[in-house]
């Protein structure tokens, strides 16, 4: 006799034929499911076994941990986790960390409340939320941005090698071979060539999208028979006054560079100003790529070639894989690809 097939959401849905996002809506107590489908969503519920917190224990909401929201970037991810989450019957509860892991710390501590279901954790340091808040025993934990926090753990993240890989070998096809590269933190970490390398060498490059993104500069490098130069390192963060920093600090260096990678279109539109300040042509002298770009990119002049914005499809992601571990359902680590937008900024002028 074959082995009774274990009964799931998808299950529960497709005997009340309905979609999975109205029984885990039903399932959790939401009450704008109508009442009809409630009751079909029930009952295939009782005929297949199927186990469920029910609403009774109120567990309705999800948590949110992000460094800020004046980014962007995560105020499109933490849209896409709100929508996603709406859709399955939940509320998301938005805690800042201020890019301080110390706040990170309190965070993880009191995000636990008597209504949360799942956290989605978008860190700015390397530890393991589990062990350092063990207040999150058993409950679900989803993280964002980083590639690798801990095993065990799901995540949510862009192929951050590829998108730096894609756009240093874009600017060598360009004919461009003193590449500058901005190393960036979410918190305050380093500032030196020696330091960044002693810790590149010896951490979990998933820690940190800046190691990501440093390997895939270094590898389009090497491909092109060439090393990177400490001197075209630059160590920033991704707001504009960061960017403009980056580049007056470059240019005071007397570094020689034909082009930058930058980490967002903000710190991005900061680079540019300073160098056409300087009355440096962009891209005639200098090529600009960002490795995050959204509407920023498309309205200066010239408009900047980025690797395209995919931080709603994220947040989407993310609350999708945490709403697998509330319902008990396999869930499994997601990679966007990284997509290339060439503008203007790199166009090569002799």
């Amino acid at each position: 006799m074959s082995k009774p097939e274990k009964s799931t959401l998808r299950l529960v849905a497709a005997r009340a034929g309905v979609s999975p996002a109205t029984a885990s809506r039903t399932l959790n107590g939401n009450s704008s499911v109508d009442k009809e489908l409630a009751r079909r969503v029930f009952a295939a519920a009782q005929e297949l076994g199927y186990q469920f917190s029910g609403p009774s224990k109120g567990k309705n909401s999800i948590t949110f941990i992000a460094p800020a929201i004046a980014s962007t970037y995560f105020s499109y991810t933490v849209t896409g986790v709100i929508e996603e989450a709406r859709e399955a019957g939940y509320h998301v509860n938005l805690m800042l960390s201020g890019s301080d892991p110390e706040q990170e710390l309190d965070c993880l501590r009191s995000a636990r409340g008597p209504d949360t279901a799942g956290i989605i954790l978008a860190p700015v340091s390397r530890r393991d939320p589990r062990q350092a808040a063990p207040e999150l025993a058993g409950l679900p934990i989803v993280i964002t941005g980083p590639r690798h926090i801990a095993d065990g753990l799901v995540h949510v993240h862009l192929n951050n090698e590829e998108a730096a890989y894609l756009s240093t070998r874009y600017l060598l096809r360009l004919g461009r071979r003193r590449i500058a590269f901005v190393i960036y933190y979410w918190a305050d970490q380093i500032f030196s060539y020696q330091d960044f390398i002693a810790d590149y060498s010896a951490s979990d490059h998933g820690c940190f999208t800046a190691y990501d993104r440093y390997s895939g500069y270094c590898r389009a490098l090497e491909e092109a028979g060439l090393v990177a130069d400490p001197a075209l390192l630059a160590f920033g963060g991704f707001s504009y006054d960061s960017g403009y920093s980056c580049a007056r600090k470059l240019l005071a260096s007397g570094a020689d560079f034909d082009a930058v990678i930058v980490p967002n279109d903000r710190c991005g539109v900061g680079f540019l100003n300073l160098l056409q300040e300087q009355g440096f042509r962009v891209p005639g002298q200098v090529s600009l790529v960002c490795l995050n770009g959204d509407l920023i990119s498309k309205i200066v002049s010239p408009t900047l070639t980025s690797i395209s914005s995919s931080d709603y499809e994220i947040g989407r992601r993310s609350a999708q894989q945490l709403l697998r571990l509330i319902r008990g359902e396999p869930a499994q680590d997601v990679q966007i690809d990284a997509k290339l937008s060439i503008e203007s900024s790199t166009q090569y002028i002799v």
